[in-house]
């Protein structure tokens, strides 16, 4: 799976035509989603940066580290 939604799914989620470019771009800078321009002026959306603004969790392991401080190894 790619680091990149790929132009069918940009599409879909912009609700326009896999050749739409600028339909693309234009929803994509309406609606403040960041992306950057590919080779052939395609946007590119990460895959990440879409999970995260549709609340969607990734499944993480275990944490390396506690959420807070021991503070009772201070005393």
């Amino acid at each position: 799976m790619s680091d990149f939604l790929s132009t069918a799914q940009l599409a879909d989620l912009v609700g326009c035509k896999k050749n739409q470019r600028y339909e693309m771009v234009k929803w994509l800078d309406r609606e403040r989603w960041r992306y950057v321009m590919d080779k052939n002026g395609l946007p590119k959306v990460a895959r990440a940066y879409y999970n995260r603004k549709l609340g969607i969790e990734e499944s993480k392991g275990p944490a390396k580290y506690d959420d807070a401080p021991n503070l009772a190894a201070f005393a």
